[in-house]
């Protein structure tokens, strides 16, 4: 989801990344749907991209905007994994989520299935998503929690030393590079003592755009992207 301002890049219309369409393929010539859990996601992630898109367009009129709403949804919705009570509600509100609409499991499975999608390798195109949980060495995550946090969200979880933040900083840091191919440097800076957890969120695309020139229609012009 992006949206352009000066001239070079028009607005666009805001699509809430992969969300609401199932993939295809092709089996004795039939296009049959795979796996729909996910589908049952679309209604909620399309509601929290495009409202959360408005909000910031309203705090930055006049900036570009690029950002990942499924990223967003699927960072939080693994918290959902240890949240309970009041913290739980609020998850659930802000990323537009119905309880009695859709049950927690296919909510996880939903999730963990645009995940495997989203990551599965690709001759044209390199694209990575997650997630990881830095945690207070002091503190003690229930197993349960660490186990559905890598297997339904492909999630990484560290325990890191808050009491000296310059080695936590450097930590989370180097994860983020090297998860990004070394685009992303020196991005946490200035953690201060509440801290107990950080939760990063990554995603790497890499690919190739072709675009036909005006008056070229055979013509056609290769650009590398990196996000």
């Amino acid at each position: 989801m992006c949206r352009g301002v000066g001239g070079t890049i028009k607005e666009l219309v805001p699509v809430p990344d992969c969300c609401c369409q199932a993939p295809l393929t092709s089996v004795g010539g039939n296009v049959v749907t795979e796996n729909t859990t996910f589908l049952k996601l679309a209604p909620s992630n399309a509601d929290f991209a495009f409202r959360f898109y408005k909000q910031i367009k309203s705090e930055a009129a006049d900036k570009d905007i690029f950002f990942s709403p499924l990223s967003i949804s699927t960072a939080f919705a693994m918290l959902t994994l240890g949240a309970k009570s009041t913290t739980l509600s609020q998850i659930h509100k802000g990323l537009f989520f119905n309880p009695t609409e859709i049950e927690e499991r296919d909510t996880h499975e939903g999730f963990h299935h645009l995940i495997h999608m989203l990551n599965r390798p690709d001759s044209e195109i390199q694209l990575n998503m997650g997630n990881a949980l830095f945690v207070d060495d002091r503190l003690t995550l229930l197993e349960k929690f660490l186990a559905e946090v890598k297997s339904l969200y492909e999630s990484e979880t560290f325990p890191s030393n808050f009491q000296n933040f310059a080695v936590a900083e450097k930590q989370i840091n180097d994860y983020i590079e090297k998860k990004t191919h070394w685009k992303i440097d020196n991005l946490v800076k200035y953690l201060d003592s509440p801290t107990v957890m950080v939760l990063v969120n990554y995603i790497f695309f890499k690919g190739k755009m072709f675009y036909k020139w005006p008056k070229c229609p055979i013509c056609v012009v290769e650009v590398g992207h990196h996000i």
